[in-house]
């Protein structure tokens, strides 16, 4: 490449001349050549077909996820990083790899799933891996299926939370659905918060309770904890950042 030397800024094409502004606003100039693959090479050469077959089953996942980050969109929407899109995606790219049934590039979610293990890929999905579940909890919990019950065991919220530097709140919260994810629709039951302070005593078997969708396709099960401070009379959500929720349950 060159540099145009005129008093003028030169961008565009002129015949097989390329001139540009680049990073450093300096003006150059190159000859077009050709780059890349063509489109008809891409299509017809074998070398590709990986790349082909992976591209379809991404896209496959991409769609998918797309249901799953709506199922508990309310607590992801208070607590996710910037990555939560792309780690759904990469989630369910393996599960669709799980597919014994398809060859390569004509797997699908659906026979993933048929798997007995996979169901258990979702559990520790965080909506903000900046904080983790066990980094933020140090509680010991107890689930009850059968009541759609969670329990804290002897929780002091000064020593089994860790504590945003300007929090004084601490919100925790289930939710419980079901995704039916063959038709990508999915029922969400949440529970009531619990408010604890910072200064709290042991909370002695703090109670979290839901109810349980009707339908039974995969019932997972998430848990939300989030951080406020206090403005005279309001109580001030802190950033989503601060916050996390994160799957603990499927079935």
């Amino acid at each position: 490449m060159a540099k145009v030397i005129a008093p003028f800024k030169i961008v565009g094409t002129l015949d097989d001349l390329n001139f540009y502004i680049d990073e450093n606003n300096t003006n150059r100039v190159r000859t077009k050549g050709k780059t890349g693959v063509s489109s008809e090479e891409f299509l017809s050469n074998p070398i590709f077909t990986k790349v082909k077959n992976h591209g379809k089953e991404f896209g496959k996942a991409v769609k998918k996820a797309q249901s799953f980050r709506a199922i508990a969109h309310y607590f992801y929407n208070k607590a996710k990083d910037g990555s939560f899109a792309g780690r759904a995606n990469k989630l369910l790219l393996e599960i669709i790899k799980e597919d014994t049934i398809n060859p390569e590039g004509e797997r699908t979610f659906e026979n993933g799933m048929l798997q007995p293990e996979t169901k258990t890929y979702f559990l520790n999905f965080e909506g903000n891996k900046l904080r983790p579940l066990n980094e933020v909890l140090k509680a010991n919990w107890h689930w009850d299926e059968n009541e759609a019950t969670f329990r804290f065991e002897q929780l002091i919220p000064s020593k089994h939370i860790d504590w945003p530097e300007t929090a004084e709140q601490a919100h925790l919260a289930i939710a419980l659905a079901n995704w039916n994810y063959l038709e990508n629709t999915f029922t969400t039951e949440y529970s009531e918060e619990i408010i604890l302070k910072k200064d709290d005593t042991t909370v002695e078997n703090g109670i979290l309770k839901t109810k349980t969708p009707k339908d039974n396709q995969l019932h997972i099960l998430f848990l939300y904890i989030g951080f406020s401070k206090n403005n005279r009379r309001k109580s001030i959500e802190l950033k989503r950042s601060y916050n996390t929720v994160t799957i603990i349950w499927t079935k």
